[in-house]
Protein backbone atom coordinates (compact mmCIF):
# COMPACT_ATOMS: atom_id res chain seq x y z
CA UNK A 1 0.00 0.00 0.00
CA UNK A 2 2.91 2.31 0.73
CA UNK A 3 4.43 1.58 -2.67
CA UNK A 4 1.15 2.35 -4.46
CA UNK A 5 0.57 5.53 -2.45
CA UNK A 6 4.18 6.65 -2.88
CA UNK A 7 4.19 6.17 -6.65
CA UNK A 8 0.91 8.09 -6.96
CA UNK A 9 2.22 10.97 -4.85
CA UNK A 10 5.41 11.06 -6.92
CA UNK A 11 3.37 11.04 -10.13
CA UNK A 12 1.23 13.92 -8.87
CA UNK A 13 4.19 16.01 -7.73
CA UNK A 14 6.04 15.57 -11.02
CA UNK A 15 2.96 15.65 -13.31
CA UNK A 16 4.33 12.38 -14.66
CA UNK A 17 1.60 11.48 -17.16
CA UNK A 18 0.21 8.16 -18.43
CA UNK A 19 3.55 6.47 -19.18
CA UNK A 20 4.56 6.72 -15.55
CA UNK A 21 1.15 5.35 -14.50
CA UNK A 22 1.71 2.32 -16.73
CA UNK A 23 5.29 1.77 -15.50
CA UNK A 24 4.55 2.22 -11.79
CA UNK A 25 1.47 -0.03 -11.93
CA UNK A 26 3.41 -2.75 -13.77
CA UNK A 27 6.30 -2.52 -11.30
CA UNK A 28 4.05 -2.73 -8.24
CA UNK A 29 2.03 -5.59 -9.76
CA UNK A 30 5.14 -7.66 -10.44
CA UNK A 31 6.54 -6.91 -6.97
CA UNK A 32 3.34 -8.29 -5.48
CA UNK A 33 3.45 -11.33 -7.77
CA UNK A 34 7.08 -12.00 -6.83
CA UNK A 35 6.34 -11.63 -3.12
CA UNK A 36 3.38 -14.00 -3.39
CA UNK A 37 5.45 -16.61 -5.24
CA UNK A 38 8.40 -16.27 -2.86
CA UNK A 39 6.27 -16.58 0.27
CA UNK A 40 3.94 -19.14 -1.35
CA UNK A 41 1.08 -17.12 0.10
CA UNK A 42 -2.26 -18.74 -0.80
CA UNK A 43 -4.30 -15.79 0.49
CA UNK A 44 -2.51 -13.20 -1.64
CA UNK A 45 -2.56 -15.55 -4.61
CA UNK A 46 -6.33 -15.93 -4.40
CA UNK A 47 -6.80 -12.18 -4.09
CA UNK A 48 -4.55 -11.45 -7.04
CA UNK A 49 -6.60 -13.87 -9.14
CA UNK A 50 -9.87 -12.42 -7.84
CA UNK A 51 -8.70 -8.85 -8.34
CA UNK A 52 -7.38 -9.45 -11.84
CA UNK A 53 -10.71 -10.87 -13.01
CA UNK A 54 -12.61 -8.01 -11.37
CA UNK A 55 -10.17 -5.50 -12.84
CA UNK A 56 -10.74 -6.67 -16.40
CA UNK A 57 -14.49 -6.59 -15.90
CA UNK A 58 -14.20 -3.06 -14.47
CA UNK A 59 -13.45 -1.68 -17.91
CA UNK A 60 -17.17 -2.05 -18.65
CA UNK A 61 -17.85 0.36 -15.79
CA UNK A 62 -15.25 2.76 -17.16
CA UNK A 63 -16.89 2.61 -20.59
CA UNK A 64 -20.28 3.47 -19.05
CA UNK A 65 -18.73 6.45 -17.24
CA UNK A 66 -16.90 7.72 -20.32
CA UNK A 67 -19.76 7.30 -22.79
CA UNK A 68 -22.90 7.78 -20.69
CA UNK A 69 -22.00 10.27 -17.98
CA UNK A 70 -19.22 11.97 -19.98
CA UNK A 71 -17.57 12.95 -16.71
CA UNK A 72 -14.47 10.71 -16.85
CA UNK A 73 -11.68 11.83 -19.19
CA UNK A 74 -8.61 9.77 -20.09
CA UNK A 75 -5.67 11.03 -22.15
CA UNK A 76 -5.69 9.29 -25.51
CA UNK A 77 -1.91 9.15 -26.07
CA UNK A 78 -1.58 5.75 -24.39
CA UNK A 79 -2.50 2.09 -24.99
CA UNK A 80 -6.23 1.62 -24.37
CA UNK A 81 -8.56 -1.33 -23.80
CA UNK A 82 -12.08 -0.28 -24.77
CA UNK A 83 -12.25 3.15 -23.09
CA UNK A 84 -9.72 2.38 -20.32
CA UNK A 85 -5.93 2.64 -20.15
CA UNK A 86 -4.21 -0.73 -20.49
CA UNK A 87 -2.85 -0.51 -16.93
CA UNK A 88 -6.28 0.00 -15.33
CA UNK A 89 -7.22 -3.70 -14.78
CA UNK A 90 -3.89 -4.23 -13.00
CA UNK A 91 -4.34 -1.09 -10.90
CA UNK A 92 -7.71 -2.42 -9.75
CA UNK A 93 -6.08 -5.78 -8.97
CA UNK A 94 -3.72 -4.03 -6.57
CA UNK A 95 -6.41 -1.95 -4.87
CA UNK A 96 -8.85 -4.84 -4.39
CA UNK A 97 -6.09 -7.13 -3.12
CA UNK A 98 -4.98 -4.57 -0.57
CA UNK A 99 -8.49 -3.85 0.66
CA UNK A 100 -9.46 -7.52 0.68
CA UNK A 101 -6.46 -8.71 2.67
CA UNK A 102 -6.82 -5.81 5.10
CA UNK A 103 -10.50 -6.69 5.47
CA UNK A 104 -9.62 -10.27 6.32
CA UNK A 105 -7.15 -9.08 8.96
CA UNK A 106 -9.79 -6.80 10.48
CA UNK A 107 -12.42 -9.55 10.46
CA UNK A 108 -10.21 -11.60 12.79
CA UNK A 109 -10.24 -8.73 15.30
CA UNK A 110 -13.79 -7.42 15.17
CA UNK A 111 -17.27 -8.45 14.09
CA UNK A 112 -18.10 -9.07 10.44
CA UNK A 113 -20.33 -5.98 10.39
CA UNK A 114 -17.70 -3.67 11.88
CA UNK A 115 -14.98 -4.98 9.58
CA UNK A 116 -17.26 -4.57 6.57
CA UNK A 117 -18.05 -0.95 7.44
CA UNK A 118 -14.41 -0.10 8.14
CA UNK A 119 -13.25 -1.56 4.82
CA UNK A 120 -16.07 0.19 2.95
CA UNK A 121 -15.09 3.48 4.60
CA UNK A 122 -11.47 2.89 3.60
CA UNK A 123 -12.57 2.15 0.04
CA UNK A 124 -14.65 5.32 0.02
CA UNK A 125 -11.69 7.42 1.19
CA UNK A 126 -8.51 5.72 -0.05
CA UNK A 127 -9.53 5.32 -3.69
CA UNK A 128 -10.80 8.93 -3.99
CA UNK A 129 -7.40 9.97 -2.56
CA UNK A 130 -5.87 8.28 -5.62
CA UNK A 131 -8.45 10.01 -7.82
CA UNK A 132 -7.32 13.38 -6.50
CA UNK A 133 -3.67 12.56 -7.18
CA UNK A 134 -4.50 11.23 -10.65
CA UNK A 135 -5.63 14.65 -11.86
CA UNK A 136 -2.36 16.30 -10.83
CA UNK A 137 -0.40 13.44 -12.38
CA UNK A 138 -2.35 13.66 -15.66
CA UNK A 139 -3.59 10.05 -15.49
CA UNK A 140 -7.29 10.95 -15.74
CA UNK A 141 -9.72 13.59 -14.49
CA UNK A 142 -13.42 14.38 -14.13
CA UNK A 143 -15.68 17.19 -15.25
CA UNK A 144 -19.30 18.38 -14.93
CA UNK A 145 -20.08 16.61 -11.65
CA UNK A 146 -20.05 17.69 -7.96
CA UNK A 147 -16.64 17.08 -6.42
CA UNK A 148 -14.77 16.97 -3.14
CA UNK A 149 -11.39 18.39 -4.10
CA UNK A 150 -10.79 16.55 -7.41
CA UNK A 151 -12.75 13.43 -6.50
CA UNK A 152 -16.39 13.27 -7.68
CA UNK A 153 -18.94 12.66 -4.94
CA UNK A 154 -20.45 9.81 -6.92
CA UNK A 155 -17.06 8.08 -7.13
CA UNK A 156 -16.69 8.29 -3.34
CA UNK A 157 -20.15 6.76 -2.88
CA UNK A 158 -19.56 4.06 -5.50
CA UNK A 159 -16.21 3.04 -3.98
CA UNK A 160 -17.94 2.68 -0.59
CA UNK A 161 -20.60 0.47 -2.17
CA UNK A 162 -18.23 -1.71 -4.19
CA UNK A 163 -16.06 -2.28 -1.08
CA UNK A 164 -18.96 -3.60 1.02
CA UNK A 165 -18.68 -7.28 -0.06
CA UNK A 166 -14.88 -7.55 0.33
CA UNK A 167 -14.75 -8.89 3.90
CA UNK A 168 -17.36 -11.53 3.11
CA UNK A 169 -15.45 -12.41 -0.06
CA UNK A 170 -12.26 -12.85 1.94
CA UNK A 171 -13.93 -15.37 4.24
CA UNK A 172 -15.25 -17.35 1.30
CA UNK A 173 -12.10 -17.19 -0.86
CA UNK A 174 -9.62 -18.44 1.75
CA UNK A 175 -11.67 -21.52 2.61
CA UNK A 176 -12.78 -22.63 -0.85
CA UNK A 177 -11.11 -24.04 -4.00
CA UNK A 178 -9.50 -21.76 -6.58
CA UNK A 179 -12.56 -21.89 -8.83
CA UNK A 180 -14.55 -20.03 -6.18
CA UNK A 181 -12.06 -17.15 -6.33
CA UNK A 182 -12.72 -16.94 -10.07
CA UNK A 183 -16.46 -16.65 -9.41
CA UNK A 184 -15.89 -14.08 -6.66
CA UNK A 185 -13.73 -12.03 -9.02
CA UNK A 186 -16.52 -12.04 -11.58
CA UNK A 187 -19.00 -11.01 -8.91
CA UNK A 188 -16.74 -8.15 -7.72
CA UNK A 189 -16.27 -6.87 -11.26
CA UNK A 190 -19.96 -7.05 -12.12
CA UNK A 191 -20.96 -5.45 -8.79
CA UNK A 192 -19.01 -2.34 -9.81
CA UNK A 193 -21.56 -1.55 -12.53
CA UNK A 194 -24.65 -1.16 -10.28
CA UNK A 195 -22.48 0.45 -7.58
CA UNK A 196 -21.48 3.30 -9.85
CA UNK A 197 -24.95 3.59 -11.42
CA UNK A 198 -26.60 3.90 -8.01
CA UNK A 199 -24.00 6.44 -6.90
CA UNK A 200 -24.46 8.45 -10.10
CA UNK A 201 -28.22 8.53 -9.61
CA UNK A 202 -27.79 9.67 -6.00
CA UNK A 203 -25.24 12.50 -6.34
CA UNK A 204 -23.64 12.46 -9.80
CA UNK A 205 -25.39 14.88 -12.20
CA UNK A 206 -25.02 18.64 -11.93
CA UNK A 207 -28.81 18.78 -12.31
CA UNK A 208 -31.36 16.13 -11.49
CA UNK A 209 -29.49 14.10 -8.83
CA UNK A 210 -31.58 12.60 -6.05
CA UNK A 211 -29.39 14.51 -3.55
CA UNK A 212 -28.31 17.63 -5.43
CA UNK A 213 -24.93 19.28 -4.90
CA UNK A 214 -23.53 22.19 -6.90
CA UNK A 215 -20.95 21.72 -9.61
CA UNK A 216 -17.91 23.98 -9.70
Amino acid sequence: MGLVAGSNVLGALTHAGPRFAFASTAFTFFVMLAWTAWRRDPVLARWLLLGLIAGWLEIATDAWLVRNTRTLIYPQQEPMVWDSPLYMPFAWTLVLTQLGVLGGWLAQRMSLLKATLVVAALGGSMIPFYEDLARSAGYWWYQDTPMLMNAPLYIIVSEFLLSLPLVWMYRVAVTRPWGVSVLLGAFAGLWMVPSVMIAWWLVGPCQGAWVQFACR
